[in-house]
């Protein structure tokens, strides 16, 4: 539209226009324009902050690594009110690895409310917390377990327990991994830089990536919908946080967003924004969604960490 403006054709101007404006509701979900900040005070009696970060297990795990973790150094430093990590841990107690204990003194005067041992979703607060459900998710039903039988995706529940009487629930997400293995990724690079040497190999790639992606999509509309159930019994004030391995606008982002969740990149952030960061894949596929008696004042994305994703870090507002 700009393009069209400079060279004064007006009318293609016109139609570009009229195209954002139509699409505006999904544009703005990709790449929200928030100009101004809000106007709504944020203090430590009336906010709450709260992360969400795919820490990959908190790097390679080496037990002769003495090297503090990264990650987990943003993650304190940062002092948010609730931490929600994924892959905190899969195959071992991750207040056990070298790189984090270290610093367990530090996290537990600062978290003292927090899960522990070995697993995928961890929850760091400074609040106590009563778990809702702990494995909401299970295995893919029927058909869908030959696509990965062996993955198990998550997603936790919460009871936050509040000064002044106030109630949350919080809901921590692990949806499916989109079942790319390194040799995909390097496929996807040589494509991205146009290094195919013939145009069937090209199709051959295409077509390999391609059914790795129908399944797993297929995945993440069953466990969207089973998301989205329980949500529907939700109390009102949720805050759902995690690796979604989806893109915003997809069918499954829209499916657990549905018409009462907002998301806070779309009501605070500006421009584009990714999160996942691996081999020239460049996308966002964590979220931070909310509703109820909240309103978020604040969010940013930090490039902080040893992992292949970015952390995001909202604020919210009691109204």
């Amino acid at each position: 539209m700009i393009a069209w403006l400079v060279v004064l054709r007006w009318r293609y101007a016109l139609i570009s226009f009229a195209a954002i404006v139509i699409s505006w509701g999904s544009v703005r979900m990709v790449f929200p324009i928030n100009v101004f900040s809000s106007n709504v005070k944020a203090t430590p009696e009336n906010s709450l902050r709260v992360m969400t970060f795919n820490v990959m297990n908190f790097g390679p795990y080496d037990p002769s690594n003495h090297t503090p973790s990264a990650s987990m150094r943003y993650i304190l430093d940062q002092d948010a009110d609730i931490v929600l990590l994924q892959e905190g841990s899969q195959e071992r107690n991750y207040m056990k690895l070298s790189n984090i204990e270290m610093m367990a003194d530090e996290l537990e005067k600062k978290y003292p409310y927090h899960s522990d041992g070995r697993h995928d979703l961890v929850i760091l607060s400074k609040y106590p917390y009563i778990v809702v459900n702990d494995t909401i998710l299970k295995n893919a039903p029927g058909s869908l377990k030959s696509c990965n039988p062996e993955y198990l995706y998550y997603a936790r529940g919460y009871d936050l327990l509040l000064p002044n009487g106030r109630q949350l629930r919080l809901v921590n997400l692990h949806l499916h991994s989109i079942g790319l293995d390194d040799n995909d990724k390097d496929l996807y690079m040589r494509i991205t830089k146009n290094n195919i040497d013939n145009e069937d190999e090209f199709r051959k790639i295409k077509s390999s990536l391609y059914n790795k992606l129908a399944a797993t999509f297929k995945i993440h509309a069953h466990e969207a919908q089973m998301v989205r159930n329980f949500l529907d019994k939700c109390p009102n004030n949720v805050i759902l946080c995690g690796d979604f391995n989806e893109a915003p606008a997809s069918y499954c982002y829209r499916t657990v967003r549905g018409d009462d969740m907002r998301d806070a990149f779309v009501d605070c952030g500006f421009g584009f924004k990714h999160t996942f960061h691996d081999k020239r894949m460049f996308f966002k596929i964590d979220h931070i969604m909310y509703r109820g008696n909240l309103e978020a004042v604040d969010w940013r994305r930090d490039k902080a960490g040893e992992s292949d994703h970015y952390p995001q870090v909202a604020t919210f507002v009691w109204k």
